[in-house]
């Protein structure tokens, strides 16, 4: 029994503190020794690349890792690249961008996400929005088609072929040379594809993911915003050393010569950082291209809401949590009136334990058969990361199970033990709180709500294996609201 319980307890701190400890030593590690770089008087002082300036920079977007990337040998060691080696870069000099959007009937969010996207900090001639409807059933494709001509363009997939194949389509039909992912009710604050953009200036860098800020109707950050940042955290230092593992489904931006059409059954914002660095570039982390997501504003008719990454690894508008991710953003000046929040309201957990299986299914399946490419391709850091960002997380429940049974019949051996048994009671009893719905949805109540969360997502880990293992696939989503 003590072997299981410490076994179990050293797993569980090494998943959730010791690797982003490592990662932050890491990081520093790497920083001082760029640091040391750029001051040593052997090394030539011209500016990084990506912060050197470049007539000629905007036609060399599409070209950047195209005609040899899928021959170049993946990066395995760390670099130095970093929002702070960004650098502004005038109108003239953007990349053409290409805003992919998969719905299912959005009705409820369609419009306020095209007035969004069309209040963008971009060239208006150098972007466009590609709306793909997944058959729709609702008013979705009417809400769009009232836009068309604006920079926004209507695909219609009659028959419903899940979020993958649909951005497929979508990305067949861009015309930009940088491919940026969302979700329907996930708001870009206005220079968010900006800043995604420019760190794509950077040649070695092929994927650029944002930041999901999860707020209230009043703009205060969730609880569940305080893990968020946790993991954003993680991820900036991930960036520092390999390549983030998971882009945040909700914004993160490619560049189109490295997109390869994806089997339906795979989520695009798990597998596009590992196709990234095969192809010989990096997937980096940029936290100064947020998008926000209102987390208490009732869910209106056959509104969804998919990553990202919401997984404990993430996806669009059909998978994400209905805990911590509803429609949107401070209301402004381009978007409609929001309903009047409804804080107490709680979700179907049910339905929420549905859509968490079937995208924990989808990350598996990817892990399951990227983690013996990465092997054979020498990608022993990002590996690395991925099992213990990732796997080690979906782990986390049964590993749970095994130190509360040792904890608590170790209670009689000290004190340790008992205080462990107490610790995972008292765990328990928050989530049970927050099924309950006790405490409504801030304060105490909020941090129960997060617990019960924490247990739905890493139920849906295991319960998406057992899946996988019995030979189910996932293809198509239905929306919250349904």
């Amino acid at each position: 029994m003590k072997t299981l319980f410490w076994l179990s307890s050293g797993l569980l701190a090494y998943a959730f503190v010791g690797y982003p400890l490592l990662l932050e030593a890491g990081s520093r590690l790497v920083r001082r020794t760029a640091a040391r770089r750029a001051a040593s008087p052997d090394v030539s002082p011209a500016a990084p690349s990506s912060a050197r300036p470049s007539a000629s920079m905007a036609a060399s977007w599409h070209s950047a890792a195209q005609a040899d990337a899928p021959s170049v040998r993946p990066s395995a060691g760390p670099s130095a690249s970093s929002p702070d080696t960004a650098r502004v870069i005038p109108d003239a000099d953007l990349p053409t961008v290409s805003v992919l959007l998969s719905v299912f009937d959005e009705e409820a969010v369609i419009e306020r996400k095209i007035l969004n996207f069309l209040a963008l900090d971009y060239p208006a001639e150098r972007i466009e929005l590609c709306v793909v409807s997944d058959g729709c059933t609702d008013a979705t494709e009417s809400i769009v088609a009232r836009y068309a001509g604006q920079r926004v363009r209507l695909v219609r997939q009659e028959a419903r072929g899940g979020k993958t194949r649909a951005l497929n389509r979508a990305a067949a039909e861009a015309h930009g040379d940088v491919l940026v992912f969302t979700d329907a009710n996930a708001m870009f604050r206005p220079d968010c594809v900006r800043r995604l953009a420019e760190r794509l200036a950077d040649p070695g860098v092929g994927l650029v993911s944002g930041v999901s800020v999860y707020v209230h109707a009043s703009g205060d950050t969730t609880a569940g915003g305080v893990y968020r940042r946790y993991e954003e955290w993680i991820k900036s230092r991930e960036s520092d050393l390999f390549s983030i593992v998971g882009a945040d489904g909700a914004a993160y931006a490619m560049r189109r010569a490295l997109y390869t059409p994806l089997a339906p059954e795979y989520i695009n914002d798990l597998l596009h950082p590992v196709q990234v660095l095969l192809a010989g570039a990096r997937a980096v982390s940029e936290p100064r291209a947020v998008v926000e997501e209102e987390v208490d504003a009732p869910v209106a008719s056959p509104g969804s809401t998919q990553p990202g990454n919401t997984q404990p690894g993430s996806t669009s508008s059909g998978g994400r949590s209905s805990f911590g991710t509803s429609p949107g953003m401070q209301p402004g000046p381009q978007s409609r009136p929001r309903p009047q929040a409804q804080p107490d309201s709680q979700p179907d957990t049910g339905a929420e334990m549905r859509r968490q299986t079937r995208i924990m299914a989808q990350s598996w399946l990817i892990c399951l058969r990227q983690l013996p490419v990465l092997v054979r391709r020498g990608c022993w850091g990002f590996v690395w990361q991925m099992l213990s960002h990732k796997v080690l997380r979906w782990a986390t429940l049964p590993l749970l199970a095994v130190c509360a049974v040792s904890a608590v019949a170790l209670v009689p051996r000290g004190m340790p033990y008992a205080l462990a048994a107490a610790a995972l009671a008292g765990g328990g009893l928050l989530a049970w709180a927050g099924a309950r719905g006790l405490g409504g949805g801030r304060g105490w109540g909020g941090h129960a709500r997060t617990a019960w969360l924490f247990v739905v997502l890493h139920a849906a880990a295991v319960n998406g294996l057992y899946r996988l293992l019995r030979g189910q696939t996932f293809v198509t989503w239905t929306p919250r609201g349904d």
